[in-house]
């Protein structure tokens, strides 16, 4: 019988499928990715401050890539399970795809801390004036907020001469309830000592930021006001 009467032969399925090297590039992705931040961390010492940043920032950029590919790899690994099985597939798969989401909430927490430290740099960095503004807008942007049971800050606005201030609302009293000099005998002196000493209020004590606060009624009715600020740090 010659060989052309033979039937061909199939051609054999390849040992690692493409979901298989799928789940390869998803376990390895995340491992380059972390390889590259800690070797560049290392590496920028040696740089002046002006060429780090723009190189982490790179760095930071192709590791988030890397991750990303691993994840998507991950989940595309997953598919192939059906037809090829859990080996060479589900480990992999499971270590790409557990491994970003391991990152991403480690690094939720350090964004968050880093974008707080970098407002409070921000407002330092900026002109007094600056400050003002930006305080009163962060402030307004929480819209209207019961101090205590009795009191509602109303806003806050930036007045001149690195001024701030408080619009405040006694909802359960009118004017003639109140005593003419309580304002300045009972609530200025606790201000006075927060301005002093609350560490929230260093920035406004290191840029002579002046506070107002001012008082209205139920009604609307002006009870009345009194400042704190950098003269009141020397007595």
């Amino acid at each position: 019988m010659s060989n052309s009467a033979l039937p061909p032969k199939l051609p054999s399925e390849p040992q690692n499928s493409i979901f298989q090297q799928a789940a390869t590039a998803s376990a390895f992705a995340p491992l380059i990715a972390i390889g590259l931040t800690v070797f560049s961390s290392a590496g920028r010492t040696s740089l002046d401050p002006q060429s780090q940043r723009p190189v982490a920032l790179i760095v930071g950029i192709v590791s988030s890539i890397l991750i990303l590919i691993g994840l998507i790899c991950g989940i595309v690994a997953l598919f192939g399970i059906r037809r090829h099985g859990k080996k060479g597939i589900l480990t992999k798969a499971l270590w790409g795809i557990i491994i970003p989401l391991l990152l991403s909430g480690l690094a939720i927490p350090n964004f968050m801390a880093a974008r707080s430290q970098a407002i409070k740099n921000k407002q330092y960095q900026m002109s007094p004036e600056g400050q003002v503004r930006a305080i009163a807008d962060q402030i307004n942007k929480q819209g209207k907020k019961m101090v205590d049971e009795a009191t509602r800050l109303e806003g806050v606005e930036a007045l001149p001469n690195k001024t701030l201030l408080y619009n405040y609302s006694l909802i359960t009293k009118t004017s003639s309830e109140i005593p003419p000099d309580a304002l300045n005998r009972i609530v200025r002196p606790n201000v006075v000592k927060a301005y002093r000493t609350h560490p929230d209020m260093k920035m406004l004590r290191d840029n002579g930021i002046t506070l107002t606060y001012r008082y209205r009624d139920k009604a609307g009715q002006l009870i009345g006001d009194f400042s704190v600020g950098p003269s009141d740090l020397a007595r």
